[in-house]
């Protein structure tokens, strides 16, 4: 079971039919037929996280026309209070993804200055895949469970477990399901670059001719974001949480 966001594109469309617009264009991808070649998720709904919500041009705070919890009415989705100057979506000419992705890299930045804070005074820790390459070598002797166990009874992979766990500004829960060694090993512009270029689009992108496409292809994120920066301004944006 895996949840992820598709970013959905519409033609104009008023906010209180946001909800039966999206279920239209969202039909052919339904996995509840198991015939459909084409499925993509078996439920969905309207969701942007506070402080990861599509930032607004401040000319155009409070425009009736972006998706918030005052326009889009609760019976059709029952949408979460976000920060300053963010939506759930709305037309593209009212949306600021340059304050986006400047968000995204700032909050990269923030992410590997805290991990280099926190490393400073662990002993140097190795990523999984030197534990798992030990138990390729001697199967019998050293089981993938021993490779797993030792990978994260490392002093600093564990300290970044507790913060996630805590719930830490900079190591979220997805830290729990990823290898920090291995994340913070990368390359830091490539890291950032990737980091900005997935500030918009979410893993799956649907056009406004119906078309989906995601994150498994490869070029993606530069189509996606090179696609919605060229949409028409009153194409409506909107970020949906799929699960499959």
């Amino acid at each position: 079971m895996t949840k992820f966001i598709a970013t959905v594109c519409l033609p104009p469309t008023k906010p209180r039919r946001l909800v039966k617009a999206a279920a239209a264009v969202m039909a052919p991808y339904d996995l509840s037929d198991a015939r459909n070649p084409a499925g993509e998720w078996d439920w969905w709904a309207v969701h942007s996280e506070p402080g990861r919500g599509f930032l607004v041009l401040p000319a155009h705070d409070g425009d009736r026309r972006l998706l918030t919890p005052a326009t889009v009415p609760r019976r059709k989705a029952d949408l979460a209070p976000l920060g300053p100057l963010e939506c759930h979506g709305g037309p593209r000419a009212l949306l600021d993804f340059g304050a986006m992705r400047q968000r995204s890299a700032h909050r990269y930045d923030a992410l590997r200055a805290a991990w280099e804070e926190l490393a400073a005074p662990h002993p140097p820790a190795r990523p999984l895949t030197e534990f798992v390459a030990r138990h390729e070598a001697d199967p019998e002797g050293y089981s993938k469970e021993d490779a797993k166990r030792d990978h994260l009874l490392q002093p600093l992979v564990q300290e970044v477990a507790q913060r996630a766990v805590v719930g830490d500004p900079h190591f979220d829960m997805s830290f729990l399901l990823k290898d920090p060694v291995a994340y913070f090993a990368q390359e830091h512009d490539e890291a950032r670059r990737d980091a900005v270029e997935a500030a918009v689009p979410g893993f799956a992108l649907l056009t406004l001719d119906g078309t989906w496409t995601d994150a498994t292809s490869d070029g993606y994120w530069e189509r996606a974001n090179r696609y919605l920066d060229d949409l028409p301004g009153e194409a409506v944006v909107v970020d949906l949480l799929c699960h499959c």
